[in-house]
């Protein structure tokens, strides 16, 4: 009885091992990263992924960022969901002479999808805009905002802006 105990002891700890092993070893396998400056993310190369756009003002409004990314792949990339951190923040698509958004947060009208292709060799350009004013006079001081782009890779492509609000 006591050497059937250790022999199923044996068993389950081996059974325990391989199942470990393929987790570690499975979960290590290529993974997409977010946008890396100048570096690829997917498919699509991007010179910047973030930008600091320093003081601004609640009064003078809106400010806006344009992002590019480049296709330089030889397949196409289709661009999918498209969303924002906060509801002060849209973001705008163009590709060629297509169009997409204005995209915000989710569950503040929905996650559509942009349905773009980027073509090899063509741009994406990313419009961020972000309004200084819309949490009002709780708002001010250092804020970060992020676009999540999706084309199907494991981990969305990630735009990051970041200011100082001042009324």
């Amino acid at each position: 009885m006591h050497q059937q105990i250790n022999q199923i002891s044996i068993l389950l700890g081996f059974i325990v091992l391989v199942i470990a092993g393929l987790v570690w070893f499975g979960g290590s396998g290529t993974k997409t990263p977010a946008i890396i400056d100048g570096a690829y993310a997917g498919t699509l190369i991007a010179k910047e992924s973030k930008y600091d756009f320093g003081t601004v003002s609640m009064a003078k409004g809106l400010v806006s960022k344009e992002f590019t990314l480049e296709n330089q792949s030889k397949d196409s990339v289709k661009i999918g969901e498209v969303s924002t951190s906060c509801m002060c923040t849209e973001a705008e698509l163009k590709v060629g002479d297509k169009t997409a958004g204005p995209f915000g947060m989710p569950g503040h009208g929905g996650a559509p999808k942009a349905n773009l292709i980027v073509k090899p060799g063509e741009k994406l350009v990313v419009k961020t805009i972000f309004d200084p004013a819309a949490h009002g006079p709780a708002g001010v001081g250092p804020i970060e905002r992020q676009v999540m782009i999706s084309t199907g890779a494991a981990s969305p492509m990630v735009l990051e802006f970041k200011a100082i609000v001042e009324p």
